[in-house]
């Protein structure tokens, strides 16, 4: 199921105005260094997350651990206003500050058009959230608690092995991942080898850490969506195919709707010849400036996946 179909950031840092007009279960965002990619990832996770609070503090989002009074004045030169079609349904979340409160102002309701007009219509029930996992490039060495918390929950569930199964394609001498604790009590995850070694995750490089990120975001992100910037950072080239396999795996087996955004061409093939038998499933969105400089995008999906590759155009 594509739970988010469609997807319009009004306002939000300098993609004001960018549509996504057809989502599929499995998306790729590309485009030049500096035209949104990364802010659209972001737009997307704030509003999948519109029902929840201080995700506009969340450091995702603010790119920096020092927080902010105003947000939104980071973001955006008057407002946030985003809007999507989710299941069906027409959403919108705008953002404004208050200057005399000193706070952040949210709002999110579902929305009906009645010729050129919006009407406010209810909010969705909060029961009825999903869990949306988003996946930055600055913070991907690091193991924060959240993580040891969904790799608890994640081996409560039997997944253990999947999970070694998906860090052998970078490593194959890894044989287990357990939660330890260090002298001052801090726990971490180390990893166990082949040859009897036991080493803290980290140490063992940036796509080891990549792919047990992504896998968790996947199991956690049941029946939801992740986001991920940069899929392609700390994986070599020859992975890939074999990681497009699994996701697509996690995909159907979790029920999770996948965006993530590349600068790399073999990511972009790898993903096609995963998607080959289903090429509707896969969705390339190429980001890029018109002639009035605003942000577009231009989708290939399906036979016009294809075709743009036959034809060589530039789909980067």
């Amino acid at each position: 199921m594509i739970h988010l179909k469609s997807f319009e950031a009004i306002h939000y840092r300098g993609i004001d105005g960018l549509s996504l007009p057809n989502l599929s279960h499995a998306n790729l965002v590309t485009g030049v260094n500096g035209i949104g990619k990364t802010s659209l990832v972001e737009a997307i996770w704030l509003f999948m997350g519109r029902y929840k609070n201080e995700l506009l503090k969340d450091k995702n989002i603010l790119r920096s651990y020092h927080p902010v009074t105003n947000p939104v004045s980071e973001l955006s030169d008057c407002s946030i206003d985003l809007r999507g079609v989710e299941d069906g349904e027409e959403y919108q979340w705008e953002a404004r500050f208050d200057p005399v409160e000193q706070v952040v102002r949210e709002s999110a309701s579902s929305i009906q058009r009645v010729g050129s007009r919006i009407v406010q219509g209810g909010s969705r029930p909060e029961s009825d959230n999903r869990d949306c996992i988003i996946e930055g490039t600055r913070w991907q060495l690091e193991t924060p608690d959240e993580y040891l918390q969904r790799y608890s929950v994640m081996v409560r569930k039997g997944h253990k092995q999947e999970l070694t199964n998906a860090i052998n394609l970078i490593l194959p001498k890894i044989e287990d991942v357990e939660i330890l604790t260090d002298e001052t009590g801090k726990s971490y995850l180390s990893a166990s080898t082949s040859t009897n070694d036991q080493l803290p995750l980290q140490a063992l490089g940036g796509g080891v850490v990549r792919l047990f990120r992504l896998y968790l975001s996947f199991f956690t992100a049941r029946n939801g969506m992740v986001l991920i910037d940069e899929i392609e950072n700390g994986i070599h080239y020859l992975v890939m195919r074999n990681l497009w396999d699994r996701v697509r795996v996690w995909m159907r087996e979790w029920n999770v709707q996948f965006i993530a955004t590349t600068h790399s061409a073999e990511c972009i093939d790898a993903a096609m010849e995963a998607f080959a038998d289903e090429p509707n499933d896969l969705s390339i969105h190429n980001l890029f400036a018109n002639e009035s400089g605003n942000i577009k995008a231009a989708t290939f999906t399906g036979e016009a996946l294809e075709g743009a590759r036959n034809l060589n155009l530039e789909v980067r």
